[in-house]
């Protein structure tokens, strides 16, 4: 269920929406529409990141002729309520619930528009599991300055970075209810089985999310959907490395590899994207315009 306003709280040429879950959560949306039947890019955000953060990046792919729609996290930015010791939603619920119920809204407003799902950081964790629970739904995946948590992925020692920062907050959260991440100023107020299941990855690298009913791991290896995945220089949260990793869990896709060289950070990039907005508008272009594809093997693009 979904409403929407004309407002455009995000920026100009962008309406917002309110999409309702079962449970009452309201989840905030920021659509930039495109003309009909144009590609539409649905933004999953990074942890403590609000969907208005990336209000630059959304206009950069506008101006390439891309529908755009960002949301904010359940419980973060305009998304509502904010969790406290009641909440029980982590990777799982955002995959089987939250993503479907966006995308859904989101093809009411851009009916036969191509969607491809785009991850920020965990957003793009959890963007898989919607896409291997879902395919059909998707005509593609990016990922960007998004990769494993797995600490064992990050050049030593900076794999302790991960591994002892997302166990803290889960530890911390475990004994709070919930992460008062708006109190202690990293990743606002967030609930603990999310963070736990950010955490149970960075220590094993699996896929083991709490609640979950289907072997992630399997289904995620089974996609046959084409990726663009794009590290950042100066990414010390998503290295090459840790992107590397989190594109092997895709054995079957199509991989396009690629990294931007300067060096932004995992989230300063969003403020000077045009780059990589116009690499995605190419990307995408091609993709829709290709045969179908067959077998796995990424191109291993290196792009600075």
């Amino acid at each position: 269920m979904s409403d929407r306003s004309d407002e455009p709280p995000a920026g100009a040429g962008s309406v917002r929406l309110t999409v309702t879950l079962p449970d009452g959560a309201a989840l905030a949306v920021h659509h930039w529409p495109a003309p009909a039947g144009r590609p539409l890019v649905v933004v999953w955000p990074a942890l403590g990141v609000r969907a208005r953060f990336y209000r630059p990046f959304a206009t950069a792919l506008a101006a390439h002729g891309l529908g755009v729609a960002v949301t904010d996290l359940r419980g973060y930015g305009d998304s509502l309520p904010r969790p406290d010791a009641s909440a029980r939603y982590g990777y799982h619920e955002l995959a089987t619930v939250d993503c479907p119920a966006v995308v859904a809204a989101l093809r009411e407003q851009a009916p036969g528009s191509p969607v491809f799902l785009l991850g920020h950081s965990i957003g793009g964790q959890i963007g898989l599991m919607y896409a291997a629970r879902n395919p059909a739904d998707l005509a593609g995946i990016l990922l960007v300055a998004a990769g494993t948590p797995y600490f064992r992925a990050y050049p030593p020692p900076t794999g302790l970075i991960p591994l002892l920062g997302t166990n803290t907050v889960a530890a911390v959260a475990r004994l709070r209810g919930y992460w008062p991440g708006d109190v202690l100023g990293f990743a606002g107020r967030q609930s603990r089985v999310l963070v736990g299941d950010w955490a149970r990855m960075a220590r094993t690298g699996r896929y083991r999310p709490a609640g979950a009913d289907v072997p992630y791991e399997e289904l995620i290896a089974a996609l046959r959907l084409p990726v663009l995945a794009v590290s950042v220089g100066g990414d010390r949260l998503a290295p090459p490395g840790a992107v590397d990793a989190l594109c092997a869990l895709l054995r079957g896709a199509d991989v396009t590899r690629r990294h931007h060289g300067e060096r932004l950070g995992h989230t300063g990039w969003v403020r000077r994207s045009e780059p990589i907005a116009a690499g995605i508008g190419r990307w995408i272009g091609d993709t829709l315009t290709a045969p179908p594809w067959n077998g796995p093997g990424g191109d291993g693009d290196e792009v600075s």
